[in-house]
């Protein structure tokens, strides 16, 4: 098989990750390419077996150059994986004059009306999978266990969040609820975006300059989650965030919004209405030790579920499976 992702994103973020470490194990086997815009900035994290093609036509729907740029590499390719709506909808049209097999992944649970024209989906949820309307394939992502890692708990009870730095992950909402909070604390955010100013003045405002702090992009997500206390996770809408994955493997505590595909995830004593955080905040900083093993034994079973060799493979059979059908 000859496969080539497509994706229209620049930044590194949950989605993008996925993209790399897929293509990365992949391209162990197969022929593999990537097609991206013009200055992506995760280039440096695909393996030299993937190529890689920068599109260098305007971003945009409908912009034919573009569509010629990516047609002619698209059509070397016998599946052609696309991550974001763009990309699907790029592909989904092309795919009408050449017969390559178009497999589309949708992240989240927001409206994408061009996943229900797409014959392969792949949803990351079974939550995701209910916005479409005809079977998909649920297949959750898998996560690199961290074996071994050894790290110094921080002094002060410190809270994580992680995500890029836009309105939908609702940090505005959890710097709001962590000023309500009456004991010693640190809320580190990690991520980039759009946002960042808002955030920053927001912080101020609060009083908040000492003890939250906007740590931008980070590479070593496993210890800065097993050094914490508690993750949180605010987001106002979710697919099945990487971050959570990654906490389910190294973090203490996790508490989120009951969003997406979260609710498949954490137990219900651990989703939470935004308006709720300071108040269950407090009660794990009074009650930390308990909640910590109590939240180990309702979810020490997912680290199988979310093990990155059984989604590789589980991919890889999809994509056989696809190559089948489509030769009967």
């Amino acid at each position: 098989m000859k496969i080539c992702y497509f994706s229209c994103s620049s930044i590194y973020g949950g989605v993008e990750k996925i993209v790399v470490d897929s293509l990365n194990e992949i391209s162990k086997y197969y022929e593999c390419a990537l097609i991206v815009p013009n200055g992506c900035r995760y280039k440096d994290k695909i393996s030299s077996n993937v190529k890689i093609i920068e599109y260098k036509s305007y971003d945009k729907r409908y912009n034919l150059f573009l569509y010629l740029e990516v047609f002619n590499v698209i059509k070397n390719y016998d599946i052609v994986h696309t991550h974001g709506a763009k990309a699907t909808q790029i592909t989904y049209l092309l795919n009408k004059i050449s017969p390559f097999i178009h497999i589309a992944t949708k992240h989240n649970t927001r409206k994408g009306k061009i996943f229900n024209k797409v014959k392969n989906v792949i949803s990351v949820s079974s939550e995701v999978a209910k916005t479409i309307t005809h079977p998909s394939k649920v297949l959750y992502f898998g996560i690199q266990k961290s074996e071994n890692l050894e790290v110094k708990k921080n002094d002060i009870f410190t809270i994580l969040a992680i995500g890029r730095l836009d309105p939908i992950k609702g940090f505005d909402n959890l710097i709001k609820e962590v000023s309500k909070l009456d004991f010693e604390f640190r809320l580190n955010i990690i991520g980039e975006g759009s946002q960042k100013e808002k955030l920053e003045k927001l912080i101020i405002d609060n009083k908040l300059e000492n003890k939250v702090s906007l740590l931008g992009f980070k590479n070593n997500i496993p210890e800065y989650l097993a050094s914490s206390h508690l993750q949180v996770i605010s987001s106002l809408t979710e697919g099945l965030p990487l971050t959570l994955l990654e906490g389910i493997m190294n973090s203490p505590v996790i508490i989120s919004t009951p969003v997406g595909g979260i609710v498949e995830v954490l137990d219900k004593d651990y989703l939470v209405k935004i308006e709720d955080f300071s108040t269950k905040i407090t009660e794990i900083y009074n009650n930390y030790q308990n909640i910590c093993e109590d939240f180990k034994s309702k979810h020490e079973h997912f680290k199988e579920k979310f093990d990155f060799n059984d989604y590789s493979k589980n991919l890889i059979e999809y994509y056989k499976g696809c190559v089948n059908a489509k030769t009967l």
